[in-house]
């Protein structure tokens, strides 16, 4: 029988293992994965929990095959991709790709391969398939999200690296839920396992992550995609928004001269900083906390006494804030610091902003302040926020309520830049001139006069403080529901990488809010090297690597984190008008 069987067909089996195919491993499958029951053997297994994922290890049928489908990978485009979700390389679709054994890959999938999913996991397919091809190289990564979008119904990666090991970063993440449905915290980690595939339902809560690739040896190659089947509503859940603990200025005085390098106090300095903002939105202040301060509040961001706590959801940021409270004594006096009249005073006069409230209260400036901690694997992201009084559609019980629009709000993201100067000149034009006692008002305008260039401009090994003043939020609005947007891959010449998380939602109208500034300042930067410090991208400008204007999650300043063992302490201070 199995001789009269056409070529093709027999060609096509051939690709995929015999045993995935027999009835035994398929009632296997079946019975587990419907009473969302774990099993792990030597080739298969099932994880239920946080959502219901399969691997299937040995899944190529020959190693001779997989080398094919690697040596012909080599001779594909690849494009570099790279946003604050995700940074790595990929193949475009692999349906335009002419070659023959990705071609018999390709086909296979969408064929035996679909009729497979739809029999054994009961989800309604179609024969549309997405495929491509993705490379992830050392600090490369693809952070939390849902793949919710279009119609797609299972996601799959079949993975092509010899020897991964946990310490070389690259694990597939899965997140569980909290109490609004939003991602919380990595629970399974599955290694990229050399000729396993893996897959899983997408449903809202399958948020998962490629974590960062640790090692400067390897590369984690695999091919990816989507099963795609019939298109339903996208339905939103309400997001429960995260809350801001806006302080208003303490009404009291406090001596800065205390804390900060004395020639930012001077006013032809203060003025020079000022233009610096009004010209760039941003100045850069290298040593502004003098030396010996410096140097105690960074012992004391390191006590064992500070309590962190972790702040999410995971799809928008991932790092640790301090409990006040818990604070060392200095340290709690350089918070309240900035919390003063003072240095609401001193930042209105570096800005020009209206950080000072007016005697007829039209004028009412607040802040908030956090002590994070960063380490590997931390991150921000560009989100999307639920508009006051705006509607939204939703889902509870299965079913949906509302078919108006989702509006959205670009979250300001911080510029938390570890500066780090290759040039020697600049290293030796440190200011340490700014703790140098003044003998007389001559000599004080002489010194003002002097480092004027050198203040502003310096960049040295030790980054202390970065003052960023932010334009005024965007808000996006979209006029009226947008139906989801994917692509055909008959149609298109490179995979929808683009839309990772769920559908975005459209631009238009521009709207402005009250000015805001942020204030930075790091410790335990000095010794970072390039491969600690986190990248500040204008995603207003095309860049190389892929992020263009019309982007709609880089639509404002993009955080792009790359701290691999470090821990990184940060005053984060944001200032509203």
């Amino acid at each position: 029988m199995a001789e009269k069987e056409p070529q093709q067909k027999r060609k096509k089996q051939s690709v995929i293992s015999d045993f995935v195919y027999s009835t035994k491993f398929q009632k296997l499958f079946s019975d587990h994965w419907h009473n969302r029951i774990d099993i792990k053997t030597d080739n298969f297994e099932i994880i239920s929990k946080p959502f219901r994922v399969c691997r299937i290890s040995n899944f190529i049928c020959s190693e001779e095959l997989m080398d094919e489908i690697k040596n012909e990978l080599l001779d594909v485009r690849i494009r570099r991709n790279c946003i604050d979700l995700y940074q790595f390389e990929q193949t475009e679709d692999l349906v335009s790709i002419d070659r023959e054994i990705l071609n018999l890959l390709y086909e296979t999938f969408q064929t035996d391969l679909t009729e497979w999913m739809e029999r054994n996991t009961n989800i309604r397919l179609s024969k549309k398939i997405s495929m491509s091809s993705s490379c992830y190289y050392d600090t490369d990564y693809l952070l939390c999200h849902d793949d919710n979008m279009g119609d797609r119904k299972i996601a799959f990666v079949l993975y092509l690296s010899k020897d991964w090991t946990e310490d070389d970063g690259g694990a597939l993440d899965l997140f569980d839920i909290d109490e609004n449905n939003l991602p919380r915290n990595v629970v399974k980690s599955l290694i990229p396992e050399y000729n396993s595939l893996v897959f899983f339902e997408v449903l809202e809560n399958s948020y998962h992550q490629v974590a960062e690739i640790t090692s400067p040896d390897k590369s984690r190659w695999s091919i990816n995609g989507w099963f795609h089947g019939p298109l339903r509503p996208r339905v939103w859940r309400p997001r429960t928004e995260i809350l801001s603990n806006y302080i208003d200025p303490i009404p009291e005085r406090v001596d800065l001269d205390y804390w900060i390098s004395e020639c930012y106090l001077f006013p032809k300095i203060i003025k020079q900083i000022q233009q610096d903002v009004e010209t760039s939105s941003y100045t850069f202040l290298s040593h502004y906390l003098k030396d010996e301060i410096y140097e105690t509040l960074q012992t004391d961001v390191t006590s064992d006494a500070i309590v962190w706590k972790k702040v999410g959801p995971a799809d928008i940021r991932n790092y640790e804030v301090a409990d006040e409270e818990t604070l060392p004594d200095l340290l709690k006096q350089f918070y309240n610091m900035f919390k003063s009249v003072t240095m609401f005073q001193l930042l209105k006069d570096y800005t020009e902003l209206d950080l000072i409230v007016s005697e007829d209260e039209i004028t009412k400036p607040r802040m908030q302040i956090e002590l994070q901690r960063w380490t590997s694997g931390s991150y921000t992201l560009i989100c999307d926020k639920l508009l006051d009084n705006e509607p939204y559609t939703y889902v509870n019980d299965d079913k949906s309520y509302s078919n108006r629009a989702y509006s959205s709000e670009t979250e300001e993201a911080q510029e938390n830049l570890s500066n780090n100067s290759n040039d020697d000149e600049d290293k030796n034009n440190t200011i340490s001139e700014c703790n140098t006692p003044l003998s007389s008002t001559d000599q004080k305008e002489l010194d003002e006069n002097d480092l004027l260039q050198k203040i502003v401009q310096s960049k040295c090994a030790r980054t202390v403080s970065k003052n960023l003043l932010m334009p005024s939020p965007l808000k996006l609005k979209s006029s009226s529901p947008q139906k989801p947007k994917y692509r055909d891959t008959d149609e298109s010449d490179v995979s929808d990488i683009a839309d990772y998380l769920s559908d975005p939602v459209e631009c238009s109208d521009l709207e402005e809010e009250p000015g805001v500034l942020d204030v930075i300042i790091q410790f335990n930067t000095s010794h970072l090297g390039d491969d600690h410090t986190i990248d500040y991208v204008n995603p207003k400008e095309q860049d190389d690597l892929g992020c263009s204007p019309k982007d709609s999650r880089a639509s404002c300043v993009k955080l792009k984190v790359k701290i691999k063992t470090t821990v990184r302490r940060t005053f984060s201070i944001v200032y509203w008008v």
